[in-house]
């Protein structure tokens, strides 16, 4: 059964908001024909839908919304209803109908709508409740000559009550930007008040919040549906605790040498995600059968990424002898748990320890599959003991702060022994 359902009005603006959770890791599937009945596999964990209903009369795009609801709705974890980043096509009724349907497929809850329209990265924001396009108000760009469906607003409450009567009420920055606590009970307040509970955000440690905040609230008796522009709705599905099948318990080894601000920050998020302990090393004569040791524990318990990053004992620039004794360290570990433990793969950051450890390894070659992100790839190695083993490698400047995370996720897609399948 999927655990989350993603609807949008168009087929690019879905595949595309399907991919952010695709990145993650989890299995997402854009349905073809999404009125259609069908019996999906269990691996897949997110079901993308394009109602193609941008440009359809207000009513009929409601209907094709009931029906996908209603199709794919049950039983999943979060309905995600995307609309377009600048609040073209039929925002209201699309979003009236959604609520509508998970309201009847669920009447023992009380479900509000939870409308999150900002795309940060793409330089949409939402402030005060007006949607924002590179900081001017959309109305002033090119969203409001549109020659289909222009956008007379730019309040994201002004451009929903054009098609519908449901009931909004805004969350500002302020609240936002504070403690989540605060957060959490403004959003209860506003589910009290409002059937639809927009929220203000700028950048996407903004949305975060948002989504820690609205994920803790969730229970049998309250939830919400997600409306959103592409983003929040992967960021939600993590705060939900919605996470990867695990197809095998073998662990990915990260090694993480480079000792830039970017590789801590990449550090930073990568462990903050579940499943992960990296032992953090600021001495070079660290004893290695101590080090792998902590780390087949960790693997026995059921980590699914395990490994270590060093630090210099004071915070500092380590000096060259400090890097290299740091760097015979992280071989001799990478050797170690390479012959000792079943890896389902190595992460490599750091140009220096990526060529390092293929060559400690005994690789004649390797083998390019993917670019993950600019000059971060995953592949394998070629020849040697560890013949096939996958390997990703990045250097410690690429990247932004979960090019980490998407080197590790692109790991965890290459050895899935099944690829999703509708029966």
């Amino acid at each position: 059964m999927s655990e989350i359902l993603v609807i949008g009005d168009d087929l690019t603006g879905t595949n595309a908001t399907a991919s952010a959770y695709a990145r993650d890791g989890l299995r997402a599937v854009t349905m073809l024909d999404p009125t259609a009945p069908v019996d999906l596999d269990d691996s897949i964990q997110v079901v993308a839908c394009s109602t193609g209903s941008r440009h359809m009369t207000p009513a009929r795009a409601a209907q094709t919304v009931d029906a996908i609801v209603r199709n794919f709705g049950y039983d999943v974890r979060a309905i995600v209803k995307r609309f377009d980043t600048t609040l073209r096509g039929n925002i209201g009724a699309e979003i009236e109908a959604t609520l509508t349907a998970a309201r009847v497929m669920h009447p023992e809850r009380r479900i509000c709508g939870l409308v999150v329209p900002g795309f940060p990265a793409a330089h949409r924001t939402t402030v005060g409740g007006y949607q924002l396009l590179d900081g001017e108000p959309i109305l002033m760009g090119p969203a409001s000559r549109d020659p289909f469906t222009p956008v007379r607003h730019s309040g994201v409450a002004g451009i929903i009550h054009e098609q519908t009567q449901l009931t909004t009420t805004n969350i500002g920055l302020d609240v936002v930007m504070g403690d989540t606590s605060t957060l959490a009970d403004r959003l209860t307040r506003a589910a009290q008040d409002a059937e639809l509970v927009i929220v203000d955000s700028v950048t996407d440690d903004d949305q975060q919040r948002i989504a820690t905040a609205a994920s803790a609230l969730e229970s049998d008796e309250r939830s919400w549906v997600v409306f959103e522009s592409g983003p929040f709705g992967a960021t939600y599905a993590h705060a939900l605790g919605i996470r990867p099948h695990v197809d095998r318990a073998n662990p990915i080894l990260a090694l993480i040498g480079s000792p830039t601000e970017l590789t801590k920050l990449q550090s930073d998020r990568l462990e903050s995600q579940s499943g992960v302990d990296l032992i953090t090393v600021d001495d070079p004569a660290s004893d290695v059968s101590q080090l792998l040791s902590r780390l087949r524990a960790s693997a026995e318990i059921g980590k699914t990424v395990i490994g270590i990053r060093t630090t210099s004992r004071d915070g500092s620039a380590p000096d060259p002898l400090h890097a290299s004794q740091m760097l015979a360290l992280i071989i001799d570990l990478a050797v170690e748990c390479a012959d000792s433990m079943q890896l389902d793969g190595i992460y490599a950051s750091g140009g220096d320890v990526a060529f390092a450890v293929l060559d400690a390894l005994g690789a004649r070659g390797y083998e390019v599959e993917n670019e993950v992100v600019p000059l971060a790839v995953s592949g394998k190695l070629v020849g040697g003991p560890h013949d096939g083993l996958g390997f990703a490698t990045k250097g410690g400047l690429v990247g932004d702060a979960d090019a980490a995370v998407e080197c590790i996720n692109q790991l965890r897609s290459r050895i899935r022994q099944s690829e999703p399948r509708i029966v």
